[in-house]
């Protein structure tokens, strides 16, 4: 089955959205009411993303680092430590919630790609 130039259009105009692609994220919970929390951050520049993300549930801890790329998904680096014998629940916690975005997105093209993808985004 042939494939037509739309479809090499659109898979060209992908590649340069992924390869300029970039982010950063974070966000953290820390539930003092049921002795838990949650954190996660995560980094993207181009094809390659690196993260972590961790999680306590009174009775451990664990954190694991990651990678992405055209290489797939890998974790780096495992972290688990024992932290308790189970949640301790604290009526009079409180449970604080932050988070963070930071992006980029843009694509630099020559003018007649410029007007084609224009064309393409508004049709």
């Amino acid at each position: 089955m042939p494939i037509d130039q739309d479809d090499e259009d659109k898979a060209e105009l992908e590649r340069i959205q992924n390869e300029s692609a970039q982010y950063s994220f974070n966000a953290h919970i820390d539930d003092q009411i049921n002795d838990g929390t949650i954190a996660r951050e995560e980094t993207r520049d181009g094809t390659k993303v690196t993260g972590m993300y961790s999680y306590s549930d009174g009775f451990v801890r664990r954190t694991v680092h990651y990678e992405a790329d055209e290489n797939g998904y890998r974790v780096v680096k495992e972290e688990t430590e024992d932290i308790g014998d189970g949640p301790q629940f604290n009526a009079d916690g409180q449970a604080d919630v932050q988070g963070s975005l930071i992006g980029k997105y843009s694509i630099k093209l020559n003018q007649d790609d410029d007007e084609k993808h224009y064309k393409d985004v508004r049709a």
